[in-house]
């Protein structure tokens, strides 16, 4: 293995198919998911800073960054990972984004990249919701001695090891008083079939659009790009959707929504009747039915808080992660938000 005369290339979009291959590549970091953002949120080509680093002509490292300009009159730089950096009303919640690099090759490649980073001409980093140990974070402090502080947790169950007995006695009591209740309503749980999944994402989107409204928000299915997003996605990838329901007389009354790759189970979005059901916990008795018949080794309730999130409750490994934010252009960022607040003055007086 020669590691002394390592070749960075920029390439297009196209050379991410060959990640769907790696055994350790999660949903978010996909072909099919990085695409379908592209084409969603309109990510110009010229913008892409897609480095791949060779061995020879052997593929070792693949680092998926892009760089969105502002279209104001400092124009901000920002360098995202691809699969982020889309508006915050429409963001679809790419997690775990990474750079992959092959084993044995990760010390080389972070020195690589880091003098390629220094080299760009970007005023900040934002990475949100990706994992302590990512090789973003190791590369990030090597290049501008960067750590961010642990503030989420990745909630993850190794399901052929979880059981009732993962969950503290109040809440198997819990749930076991909500089971019983809807046994009495002759509710039955099911994971939907494929044919189905237009007809429950829309119920779930009324649900969820229903519990949001009654907040006074507006809810992440308001908006366009969002819908668009997930129709698109669904459309043609149904084989990495899943959706389970508790129904009562043959209607949903919860809904869990999934995605899904070779090992893991994510839990996306979720919606229940509850003008109706609330007081059964029906959200919380399909969590736990979905988990129990969950046929891939993990079930992933993706990022939570780390205090008293409510994904704990479910006996899950709580697994650090952080949200970057590097500031490099300092001065020119204190310009901006002392612009951005003037203006924002301007308009209440008008």
């Amino acid at each position: 293995m020669d590691k002394n005369h390592l070749n960075l290339k920029v390439e297009n979009i196209a050379l991410l198919k060959v990640l769907d291959a790696l055994e350790d590549n999660n949903t978010f970091g996909s072909f099919n998911w990085i695409t379908h953002w592209s084409n969603t949120f309109k990510l110009p080509a010229g913008n892409l800073e897609l480095y791949t680093i060779y061995s020879k002509n052997k593929l070792v490292a693949i680092a998926p960054f892009y760089i969105h300009k502002s279209q104001n009159l400092f124009q901000l730089k920002t360098l995202y990972p691809l699969g982020q950096g889309e508006d915050e009303k429409s963001e679809v919640a790419s997690e775990y984004n990474d750079i992959y690099i092959l084993e044995g090759y990760e010390e080389d490649v972070t020195k690589l990249l880091a003098y390629k980073l220094k080299e760009l001409n970007i005023d900040q980093i934002r990475w949100r919701a990706t994992l302590k140990n990512s090789h973003i974070s190791r590369l990030l402090k090597v290049a501008f001695d960067y750590q961010a502080p642990v503030t989420h947790a990745r909630y993850l169950i190794e399901t052929p090891t979880w059981s009732l007995n993962n969950l503290s006695k109040n809440t198997r009591s819990r749930y076991k008083r909500s089971i019983n209740q809807f046994k009495n309503l002759e509710a039955s749980f099911k994971w939907v079939e494929q044919d189905e999944y237009e007809h429950f994402s829309q119920i779930l989107a009324q649900f969820h659009q229903s519990r949001w409204s009654n907040k006074g928000k507006k809810g992440a299915f308001s908006e366009h790009d969002f819908i668009e997003f997930h129709k698109n996605y669904r459309c043609a990838n149904p084989s990495n959707i899943r959706i389970s329901a508790i129904m009562v007389n043959e209607e949903p009354i919860a809904i869990n929504y999934y995605l899904a790759d070779k090992s893991t189970l994510y839990f996306y979005q979720c919606g229940w009747d509850e003008t109706n059901y609330a007081n059964l916990s029906p959200g919380f008795a399909l969590h736990i039915w979905s988990i129990e018949h969950c046929k891939l080794t993990y079930y992933d309730f993706m990022m939570g808080g780390l205090n008293d999130s409510y994904k704990a409750k479910f006996g899950c490994q709580a697994i650090p992660m952080i949200d970057i934010n590097i500031k490099l252009s300092k001065v020119k960022l204190f310009l901006i938000r002392l612009f951005n607040k003037g203006m924002h003055n301007l308009y209440k007086k008008l």
